[in-house]
């Protein structure tokens, strides 16, 4: 088998594959970014190239039945069923390449500033005859401090020509009571810390004085184990299924985080070996991934992590370019699906600490839900999935240039789309507000189906309807030239209820074990870019929450990240996390009394919908 030379524009990256081999994966050896939702198995039809130079062979079945006849005409091909035949160019079509918009702010609440990492300068007295004391106890003097021993090797053997080369004069960088590390002169004006959450679709990094408490920079990505499964069971199958696999994904989760911090530290001009501390919220599956531990109890019945306490680990262990002597916390999470990433949202909401009967969701490939209510706090996770994400829609996409994020139904239909680009796509929110839309005109029953059109409908909107023969569809917009039409099928719309009926039987189901209704809802905290970028109007309008509770949401934003930063500036929040964590009860819905007889149930849409 020879090798032969595939170069991907627009990145415009050689690399050599292997005559017979995947072109999807090449594509993902050589880290281009292709979209798709389905991990190729060739469903979504997303993976989209178009083929520049060379040939290709005749198109797969699954190929004709997603691409035009006129685009398969012009080369465009689908990256997961062309096999590389020879030398030839291909360009990635799609969203590849378009820059993502990925929420990196949220609420932070009134924190003392006392970080678990600091720095103290010291002046020691020189060593002489009457005063001979060794330079570990030397500097135990000036700190006030006893390390019993605990002094890691490689320190031990620095100390020596740290403290002589520098006249005695040096930095400590100690972690709570523990020395870490010893720097020549005065560096105590530079200490800094990163921030990570990583979620199923993004991974986000701030970089923080810890001197000011100040953030200074704040860096994004698409999180890329994206290629391997669009949620986290997908994920932990590849891992079941390909050897290497956890390996793999670990790898590209850790380098995109370490790329992050390189930006970061650019943008902010701060030296990368300024940064003595990490700190890291996620879902428990990503965290597992984060620092290589086998997820698989996490994928199948009775969903056990391999561990839930907050994790310590030398940032070089994970490859992470920070500090010699830099170290890596993992918030602790409470269960397999409820993780470290929900612990840091319930922190920041503080939720522990109000008396009102709070609910807090967190809307995302996963629906994790608490309830708090006169201090106890109940919890569950709802398989969402990812259609509110924009992914397993027909047109749908990540929030990026092009997708359509508003939809308004009065005399006809008008979209709004991201950077007022011309429509390619509907991202999470775009998919929200059309069914929303849809619903509030009456053209989607409660049942979910597309109404049944009359000869002659007047109605303004009746021509975007097709209920035909074929499957029914509404079309949104023309769409960009060389992209076709954006519309919602009828499968659209059941996804939309699917994740809708799992967001909604689990707060019905957390209330229900707490003899609360709806109505009883002080305040209602929506954390994740959902929320932000949602009309919550068409969010009620779906059912999930009443029209009665508008009033009553807050919009927290991305609360893992913040409760990261929480972790990194305070002691006294990541022990109060600690605390929530043990304190935070968890329910398995699946065990909940007739639990499927309430998730059927909360499908339908509402029948009123008030105007």
């Amino acid at each position: 088998m020879g090798k032969v030379e595939i170069r991907f524009l627009p990145q415009n990256k050689i690399v050599d594959a292997d005559i017979g081999s995947c072109l999807m994966q090449v594509a993902r050896d050589a880290f281009i970014d292709i979209e798709s939702s389905c991990s190729g198995k060739g469903t979504c039809g997303k993976c989209l190239v178009q083929l520049v130079d060379g040939g290709v062979d005749e198109p797969h079945p699954e190929e004709i039945k997603h691409i035009s006849g006129e685009n398969l005409a012009q080369g465009v091909r689908l990256a997961c069923r062309l096999k590389v035949t020879g030398v030839a160019d291909y360009q990635v079509l799609g969203v590849g390449g378009k820059k993502h918009r990925i929420l990196s702010e949220g609420l932070m609440p009134e924190f003392s500033l006392n970080p678990n990492i600091r720095k103290e300068y010291i002046e020691l007295e020189k060593p002489k005859l009457e005063d001979n004391l060794d330079d570990v106890s030397r500097i135990e003097r000036a700190l006030g401090l006893s390390f019993s021993g605990r002094l890691p090797l490689s320190l031990l053997q620095q100390i020596p020509g740290v403290l002589r080369s520098g006249g005695f004069k040096a930095t400590l960088v100690l972690a709570g009571d523990d020395l870490v590390g010893i720097e020549p002169g005065d560096t105590t004006s530079l200490c800094y810390g990163a921030a990570v959450d990583i979620g199923t679709t993004t991974v986000v990094v701030s970089l923080v004085n810890l001197v000011t408490g100040e953030e200074l920079a704040a860096c994004t990505m698409i999180n890329p184990q994206k290629n391997h499964g669009l949620d986290v069971l997908s994920r932990i199958q590849h891992v079941r299924e390909h050897p290497g696999g956890l390996d793999e994904l670990s790898r590209m989760v850790r380098e995109c985080i370490d790329t992050l911090i390189g930006e970061a530290c650019k943008d902010a001009e701060v030296e990368r070996h300024n940064i003595y501390e990490t700190t890291v919220a996620a879902n428990s599956t990503m965290m597992h991934f984060f620092l290589g531990v086998d997820p698989s109890g996490i994928g199948k019945s009775p969903y056990v992590p391999a561990f839930s306490q907050g994790v310590d680990v030398p940032a070089r262990e994970l490859g992470l370019a920070i500090s010699p002597f830099g170290t890596v916390y993992c918030l602790p999470s409470v269960s397999a699906y409820i993780g470290a990433d929900i612990v840091a949202g319930i922190l920041c909401a503080e939720l522990a600490d109000k008396d009102e009967r709070a609910l807090f969701i967190d809307i995302g490939t996963n629906g994790e839900i608490a309830f708090s209510s006169k201090g106890k706090i109940c919890s569950c996770s709802t398989a969402a999935g990812p259609a509110l994400e924009g992914m397993n829609i027909s047109c749908g996409m990540r929030a990026a240039n092009g997708a359509i994020e508003k939809v308004f139904i009065n005399d006809d239909v008008e979209v709004h789309t991201i950077g007022d680009r011309p429509a390619v796509g509907l991202c999470g929110s775009g998919i929200i507000d059309a069914v929303g839309e849809l619903i509030k005109a009456g053209v989607v029953e409660p049942s979910g189906r597309f109404v049944k059109l009359q000869a002659g409908d007047t109605r303004p909107w009746a021509h975007r309807l097709q209920s035909g023969d074929g499957p029914a569809s509404f079309m949104l917009s023309a769409g960009k030239k060389g992209y076709g039409p954006i519309a919602i099928t009828q499968k659209d719309i059941r996804q939309v209820q699917l994740a809708k009926g799992a967001i909604l039987s689990g707060i019905l189901a957390l209330l229900s074990e707490l003899g609360i209704g709806l109505q009883d809802i002080d305040r209602v905290y929506i954390a994740g870019a959902f929320g932000f970028h949602v009309r919550m109007e068409s969010f009620a309008r779906l059912g999930v929450i009443p029209m009665e509770l508008l009033d009553r949401i807050s919009l927290i934003g991305n609360s893992s990240k913040s409760g990261a930063i929480l972790c990194l500036l305070s002691k006294e929040k990541r022990e109060e996390a600690a605390r929530l964590a043990r304190k935070i009860d968890y329910t398995e819905l699946s065990c909940f009394p007739d639990y499927d007889k309430l998730f059927t149930k909360c499908l339908s849409f509402p029948t009123v919908v008030p105007a």
